[in-house]
């Protein structure tokens, strides 16, 4: 068996509620011995029982810097695999199976996905993106993708943990959203195609549900935060997070019927770099 590191972050709830652990860990905790917790919350949960590692960092470092310190882990003890879990995310029963049966039979590739479907039944990866962002698709590539064509979410992700290295990890300041395009982005210079298992779809829940406007509002702004800190490599990212970031700007300003959200867009600095 294929030595994989799951690695799951929670924030908010104790990882025993998490869809990725009910869904990926029922009835193997044989499994627990292998999973890698990262709390984000601001108080620490008591981990399950006989777990690899828990980390409760109350800063909130983010999802890069749990993957990052979830791979130093890897390396250290000697595991060939990541298995990057996201909490909403719902797993087929099978779904571990058939990772290790895709890793055995595509020895030629370092990275993984399943595709993932939202309700309505619309797919969320992988799909092609342009301006640093994406749109649910009626379908999505199967078996050995370019990353030119279609790219995969961080959930789910089955990546080697010397291609993860090779390729300098995530950016952790990029520490929410834009933090799987920023991963691939820097992956695909050293790699140019991945696999996306024809047999394996996961359910994702969206987590921007809240009608609270206060809760919405400072989402949003972590959602400018990240793009602001998102490195530019040339004039052409500086006008695509311009262009992405300002589309959910005015759906807001123009939806809400409030400034506020255009005053944010306005004073950070997405549009001042």
């Amino acid at each position: 068996m294929t030595s994989i590191l799951y690695i799951l972050v929670i924030y908010g709830s104790d990882a025993a509620e998490a869809e990725a652990m009910r869904t990926l860990f029922a009835g193997h905790d044989e499994r627990l011995q292998h999973l890698f917790i990262y709390d984000n919350s601001p108080s620490p949960h008591t981990p399950p029982q006989g777990v690899a590692q828990y980390v409760h960092d109350p800063s909130n470092g983010g999802l890069g810097r749990a993957y990052n310190t979830a791979c130093r882990y890897a390396e250290a003890e000697g595991y060939e695999w990541l298995l990057l879990l996201d909490q909403d995310t719902t797993f087929p029963p099978d779904a571990i199976d058939k990772y290790e049966s895709a890793i055995a039979t595509h020895p030629e590739t370092d990275m993984i996905a399943p595709r993932h479907m939202v309700a309505g039944g619309k797919y969320l990866s992988p799909t092609h993106y342009r301006m640093k962002t994406s749109h649910l698709q009626d379908s999505v590539p199967t078996g050995t993708v370019a990353f030119k064509d279609a790219c995969p979410i961080n959930s789910g992700l089955l990546v080697s943990v010397k291609s993860f290295t090779k390729a300098g990890g995530y950016d952790e300041p990029v520490w929410l959203d834009f933090s799987d395009i920023r991963f691939i982005e820097k992956y695909r210079k050293h790699y140019k195609t991945f696999y996306v298992m024809p047999d394996l779809v996961c359910r994702q829940n969206y987590s921007g549900l809240d009608t609270d406007p206060e809760k919405v509002f400072r989402r949003f702004c972590i959602y400018l935060q990240c793009a602001a800190a998102y490195p530019r490599d040339s004039w052409t990212d500086t006008l695509a997070l311009a262009i992405t970031t300002l589309r959910p700007t005015l759906s807001h300003t123009f939806r809400r019927c409030t400034l506020r959200y255009l005053k944010a867009y306005l004073n950070s600095s997405i549009v001042h770099r």
